[in-house]
């Protein structure tokens, strides 16, 4: 299937609403789906899904999440409906909007892709797609990209973004990652930037068993040979051991501490249900992902971070080794130089690193 071939885009017909629906299934009972007039049907468990705007949608409520706050976000779809999607974005006088445009825009989120063995007629899928920078980008190198996305703001943000670049290869739908659509092994690459650490919120449960769940989950519709990338901090970034606080709940030294410690530190600080967003170290990816059924692990120091990874740095071999002895020495206070050099020595540094760019194939 080529990308001209691909996807339907928004104000598809039916007939093209009807080859993408017919290969999508009942997140209950994996039934496939019956397009009818504006709505998927179940004709096993007898449910229904509505398609707004070409959008089916698989969840209803889903509370509002975003890199904008919400009454900004109305406004820049207002505007992005309007004209276009740059110019709301760099046209707008929120100070948050334009914080945000630099990330919203950087196609170069994906730049990992590169490192994959995938050729241009693969499968993809982007859970958690946001607003839509990772699917933009790999749209443009693989004939079917489908944006996975909870928050409706956002789904309408996207809807205007790839209508208006033309990327008709690229389809949207409004769910969760508890609520895939999909047959077994219906995708070659699946890419999580930056949503691992949120699958338990809302969730009742262990945040690591939920965590290994939702990967069970990518696990089932990837190909065999496919791949899994994940974007995500370092719970073992030097910045949280001074006071740094963990940019996802908002707390210092949560990522840190013992994860029952965590805990009540996270519900004396007010959060009811404790903490919830887990990280862990490149040790700790490598074991959650083996547990959850993947089987060959590459790690990656992600420069500057996961969201801009201009340079990715195996952590394992002497690359990695080359760029700490070479870059970064030299720019600091001599006691955090000797700390490095300690590091380095002990081979330990790699422990220590911002963010990770994580390639797991089933």
């Amino acid at each position: 299937m080529t990308r001209q071939e691909g996807l339907p885009s928004v104000g598809a017909t039916a007939d093209e609403h009807d080859a993408w629906t017919q290969r999508l299934v009942c997140p209950t009972c994996e039934a496939p789906l019956r397009h009818r007039a504006e709505e998927l049907q179940c004709p096993e468990c007898r449910k229904i899904w509505p398609i707004v705007n070409g959008v089916p949608h698989f969840i209803q409520d889903f509370p509002y999440w975003g890199e904008i706050p919400l009454e900004p976000m109305l406004a820049v779809n207002q505007q992005a409906g309007k004209k276009s999607w740059k110019d709301a974005l760099l046209g707008s006088s929120d100070l948050a909007v334009q914080q945000a445009a630099e990330m919203i825009l950087n196609l170069e989120r994906a730049n990992w892709q590169w490192l994959l063995n995938l050729g241009p007629d693969s499968r993809v899928l982007d859970l958690g797609a946001g607003m839509g920078a990772t699917s933009h980008a790999l749209g443009k190198h693989y004939s079917e990209v489908v944006a996975l996305e909870p928050v409706l703001e956002r789904v309408e943000f996207m809807r205007h973004r790839f209508s208006q670049e033309k990327l008709s290869n690229i389809k949207i739908l409004r769910s969760s990652l508890w609520s895939l659509p999909f047959e077994k092994e219906s995708f070659d690459l699946v890419a999580m930037n930056g949503v691992l650490e949120w699958v338990a919120q809302g969730q009742s449960g262990d945040p690591s068993e939920l965590q290994e769940r939702a990967l069970r989950q990518v696990l089932h519709v990837l190909r065999p040979g496919g791949y899994l990338y994940l974007g995500i901090e370092n719970r073992l970034s030097p910045g949280y051991f001074i006071g740094y606080p963990d940019p996802h709940c908002g707390l210092p030294f949560v990522t840190i501490l013992p994860r029952r410690l965590a805990h009540w530190y996270a519900r004396k600080k007010g959060h009811r249900d404790g903490y919830r967003n887990y990280l862990y170290s490149s040790r700790g990816y490598r074991k959650l992902l083996h547990k959850a059924g993947f089987t060959h692990l590459e790690v990656y120091l992600a420069l500057p971070s996961y969201n801009h990874p201009r340079f990715l740095i195996p952590l394992k071999g002497s690359i990695f080794s080359y760029y700490s002895r070479s870059f970064n020495v030299g720019r600091t206070s001599r006691l955090r130089a000797i700390l490095h050099g300690l590091l380095l020595k002990l081979r330990l540094l790699h422990n220590f690193q911002y963010s990770f760019a994580i390639l797991a194939r089933k």
